[in-house]
């Protein structure tokens, strides 16, 4: 399964969560979705619970929302749609950090900032992408020791 197609998968679960967020109400997530960092991101490592939620149907972007601060949530990306390169430019040991995402039993995530009044107004953290993996729901935010990428890595949809 692609990265695209697993953060749009839509397989049915046993069980429904009600999430009060600050900026769609309450959505209802499958338990079995939820993505938990035991570290927490970065600068925040007593938030551990996490739901990816669509934008908008047909978007690229998502939001992951924590699961219980209803105003904690960050715009996020498939990095590859960004700079389809991404992984070739990394050096092996950073490289080490994505196994599973050629298969799809990992996802990677960019972290979006959106800036509309500065140029570019959308730019992408390469230096500390989020790994997800799929099989246990476990993700953390990776910091990437030697890349020619930047934590403001312009974001132009290719």
């Amino acid at each position: 399964m692609s990265q695209r197609n697993a953060l749009n998968s839509n397989e049915p679960s046993a069980q429904l969560l009600e999430i009060q967020t600050s900026r769609f109400g309450v959505v209802h997530v499958e338990a079995d979705k939820l993505i938990h960092f035991p570290e927490g991101l970065l600068g925040l490592p007593d938030h551990h619970d996490y739901c990816l939620l669509p934008h908008q149907p047909g978007s690229p972007f998502f939001w992951l929302q924590s699961v219980t601060v209803p105003y904690l949530s960050f715009v996020v990306i498939d990095p590859l749609l960004g700079e389809p390169n991404y992984f070739d430019h990394l050096p092996d040991a950073d490289r080490q950090l994505f196994e599973g995402v050629e298969d799809g039993n990992v996802i990677v995530l960019a972290l979006v900032t959106v800036k509309p009044e500065k140029d570019p107004p959308l730019t992408m953290n390469l230096v500390g992408p989020v790994v997800v993996d799929q099989r246990t729901r476990t993700a953390r935010q990776v910091v990437l020791t030697s890349t020619r990428y930047s934590c403001r890595h312009p974001l132009v949809l290719k």
